[in-house]
């Protein structure tokens, strides 16, 4: 006997309408609920039959026979796929997905399961919100995400899911799971409810937005964030590289701003008796390395000469009490000279000379590369 000719797109298609049977089937013991209730016993095979339904439809229909192969063994010998029930393991079809896309007109989706890309128009919120829906010509988008509203109601998702259509959602930049949004006009901080700076805000710009739980840029030669014109374009005129809507970058380094937890405001902190409370902004420039290295060296510098005359001036008093502490006519008289000769040499001179020492050691580590606590990173620089 000739071994059946495998035939997936033939087998999908039996598989989909025996899927839409199951459907149906629970669908009409939904539907006759109270009834089955009622009487107290489960759907006659007459009421299956009047539904248009197999009385004995499995639920978890198994197709380990198509191809020909009648075992496992045989499929994997012969290279052919091996079909799993429809629950997700081995990446399987994910069971009946819930929530749904409500698409504008001008929009096109590529969907598989919960995983998305859009192609349209700014659009941030409902098929109301962004330039796309004022019309602009020049405001495509490109939106790529996973888990629509998977953040809702504690995780549980959007209302509506057990519903027979499921749930029809809009975007949320701040419920869903994760996204990359790439948009040709769009006010990106806006969008992504990101706090303000010293920096103005992007209002009509093109931009790129990423959020998820957790955000990895990963280089394997080197990363660089830079902002401002491109050096040395061909093409661009006099002005050089102009913006996205052909406008002038007026701005010849716009600023890179690193927020921790989105809060660019003041932090209140206890300031003393006279100034009991300080704001300090959250929100601060960057040091850099070698003009922090300098300033410190500048400062030890001061220090140094400081220290110096401390000790010039200790030495030069132990001098003068050598010689103010004798007493030619009261030889019977002890000399307080030598008490304080002595605490000077032991309290302020040691002392002295063993803070030049410290400070010493300090500049070596941090104000200098052979330092092993440089204060200038080896590996990260900025402007």
């Amino acid at each position: 006997m000739a071994k059946k000719i495998y035939d997936p797109e033939g087998d999908l298609k039996q598989y989909k309408t025996v899927k839409e049977s199951v459907q149906r089937q629970k669908k009409y013991v939904r539907d006759n609920e109270d009834k089955i209730l009622q009487d107290g016993l489960p759907p006659s095979t007459e009421d299956f039959i009047e539904a248009g339904l197999p009385p004995n439809l499995d639920e978890l229909p198994n197709f380990t026979q198509r191809g020909g192969y009648s075992t496992i063994q045989e499929k994997l010998a012969n290279g052919m796929p091996i079909n799993y029930s429809e629950n997700g393991i081995f990446h399987t079809a994910i069971p009946l997905q819930t929530v749904h896309y409500k698409a504008a007109p001008n929009e096109k989706v590529i969907r598989n399961e919960g995983a998305y890309i859009v192609l349209g128009t700014d659009r941030p919120d409902s098929d109301r919100s962004g330039y796309g829906a004022e019309g602009a010509t020049s405001a495509n988008s490109i939106d790529i995400m996973v888990g629509r509203m998977a953040s809702a109601r504690g995780g549980k998702g959007p209302p509506g899911q057990s519903g027979e259509d499921g749930a029809l959602v809009d975007n949320s930049f701040f419920a869903d799971a994760a996204r990359i949004h790439v948009s040709q006009l769009t006010d990106v901080d806006k969008n992504f409810g990101l706090a303000e700076t010293s920096a103005p805000n992007s209002i009509a710009r093109s931009a790129i937005g990423m959020k998820a739980d957790a955000v990895r840029i990963i280089g394997r030669e080197g990363i660089k964030i830079v902002t401002g014109r491109g050096d040395g374009p061909t093409g661009t005129g006099r002005g050089g590289e102009p913006n996205s809507r052909g406008g002038k970058i007026v701005q010849p380094a716009p600023s890179i701003d690193l927020i921790a937890g989105n809060n660019t405001g003041k932090i209140k902190v206890w300031g003393g008796l006279f100034r009991p409370v300080e704001e300090i902004d959250n929100l601060q420039p960057a040091l850099k390395g070698y003009i922090t290295r300098d300033s410190l060296l500048e400062l030890s510098s001061v220090i140094d000469d400081i220290l110096a005359c401390i000790m010039t001036l200790t030495l030069s008093q132990v001098q003068f009490n050598s010689v103010l502490g004798i007493d030619p006519f009261r030889p019977h008289v002890p000399a307080g000279s030598v008490k304080a000769t002595f605490d000077q040499l032991v309290f302020v001179a040691n002392n002295v000379y063993q803070t030049r020492t410290t400070k010493a050691v300090w500049e070596w580590n941090y104000l200098y590369p052979f330092g092993y606590k440089y204060i200038c990173s080896r590996n990260v620089n900025i402007t």
